[in-house]
């Protein structure tokens, strides 16, 4: 059996648990937003139904009772207990994911992680709120739990102390507790094949394609001179007359090519779904074809031949990516300074609307994940250091149970004799 990149990719956790059509994506999201949104309801409808029987049992003003004091959401603000919550869209779902995606890419950038770091981070985070929501899970708090989980992940070794010590109003406490939460909708995988290898890689074979070096496969049917050769007179654009380049001319082009897909690795291809839809491979090879089309397909096909039925297919699909990558403010470069400001300042006010909307139908139960960590270690203990009556008849089952398999196995304990510890004693004495 050939063993080659793409059997090694099909068989990672990547390709098994993290690949999805962009249908099958969408449907996922869908069922996310829709299950949160009831359980957020269920929740709130039970607070505020807790909160009336307090009223009613209480002694309260009749300016309160009318009022009502609200739910409490985390925020200045509580939720009144007559207001229907507004949970939010699938579409403002995703938008919010974005947006956290971009400010989990700047901390990365504040806490010069290497690129691997904070690529590896991003895709946690879009991975994690596939199958969970921001209402659940409140976006800031996991990214920056997230980026800490990818440090460690990816072996740069900094210890939760240091790491919160670089954050505002940051503990090691809030930074660790959502770890085996977060592990646990990351099913326990962290495995991220970036585009990043694959992409240096290429370059380097390019570079010796243009110095007459390269390595050519026999099917082909091209000496690495005719490679050279026919790499100088390359088009700059697509359809476009021949040049004709000097050797250390077409070393810049591939230079110029290599800076510019790496900067879209970098960003679009992090901040938008092309780790779900494509492989490492596809993605920096579409990436490629939108900074330089002629010398991507000359470079493909000197791996498979056009003629093959594969390569039209291989076409569609790295143009469908490039499509996919070209979604994420790839026109920035064509606005004006005034009009990349209004869109600032408008996308601004829209993520601001955004976030007002999420803390007004945030999981009432899920608000404070250091408390929640902290309880589950207690293991339900109450406030007065006493075990839930359930939780403590279950240990005392499970200690029984326990008991009995050591007795089975080794025999019950030996009773101690009182003569024989007395004659060891006065033996000892003596």
């Amino acid at each position: 059996m050939q063993v080659n990149e793409d059997f090694i990719y099909r068989s990672s956790s990547q390709y098994r648990n993290w690949s999805f059509t962009p249908a099958q994506l969408a449907e996922q999201r869908q069922k996310t937003n829709l299950q949160a949104a009831e359980r957020v309801k269920a929740n709130v409808a039970r607070q505020r139904a807790e909160r009336n029987r307090q009223l009613d049992g209480a002694s309260v003003s009749e300016s309160e009772r009318a009022n009502g004091s609200g739910l409490d959401t985390g925020t200045s603000t509580p939720i009144p207990l007559d207001r229907e919550v507004n949970c939010l869209t699938v579409a403002e779902e995703k938008r919010l994911l974005d947006y956290f995606c971009a400010q989990a890419q700047l901390l990365g950038n504040f806490l010069e992680f290497p690129i691997e770091v904070t690529a590896t981070g991003i895709q946690f985070v879009r991975r994690f709120y596939l199958y969970n929501s921001p209402m659940t899970y409140e976006p800031q708090t996991i990214s920056r739990s997230i980026m800490f989980i990818a440090n460690k992940v990816e072996g740069f070794g900094l210890s939760a102390k240091n790491y919160a010590l670089k954050l505002p109003n940051t503990t090691a406490d809030t930074v660790i507790a959502p770890e085996y939460l977060i592990v646990q909708g990351l099913r326990f995988t962290f495995d991220v094949r970036h585009p990043f290898r694959g992409l240096r890689g290429g370059h380097i074979e390019m570079m010796e394609m243009a110095s007459g070096n390269a390595p050519v496969l026999p099917e082909i049917g091209l000496s690495a001179d005719d490679i050279q050769t026919a790499m100088l007179v390359l088009p700059n654009t697509p359809n476009g007359p021949p040049t004709d380049l000097a050797v250390p001319e077409l070393v810049t082009r591939i230079q110029n090519a290599y800076a510019g897909t790496s900067d879209i690795l970098k960003s679009a291809a992090l901040l938008t779904d092309a780790y779900f839809h494509y492989t490492p491979s596809q993605v920096w090879l579409a990436a490629h074809l939108m900074k330089d089309e002629p010398l991507t397909l000359f470079y493909i096909s000197t791996k498979l031949p056009t003629s093959s039925p594969t390569y039209p297919k291989l076409l569609s699909t790295l143009r469908a990516c490039g499509d996919l990558l070209r979604t994420h403010n790839t026109d920035l470069d064509r606005l004006t300074k005034e009009e990349k400001d209004a869109r600032q300042k408008r996308e601004k006010e829209e993520i601001g609307a955004l976030v007002k909307k999420l803390k007004a139908c945030r999981d009432p139960d899920k608000m404070d994940l250091v408390k929640l960590n902290e309880a589950q270690k207690r293991d339900a203990v109450k406030a007065n250091g006493e075990l839930e009556e359930n939780k403590a008849k279950r240990r005392k089952v499970a200690r029984e149970g326990f008991q009995k398999e050591s007795d089975s196995f080794w025999g019950p304990e030996l009773p101690k004799n009182k003569n024989s510890a007395n004659g060891a004693g006065n033996s000892s004495a003596a």
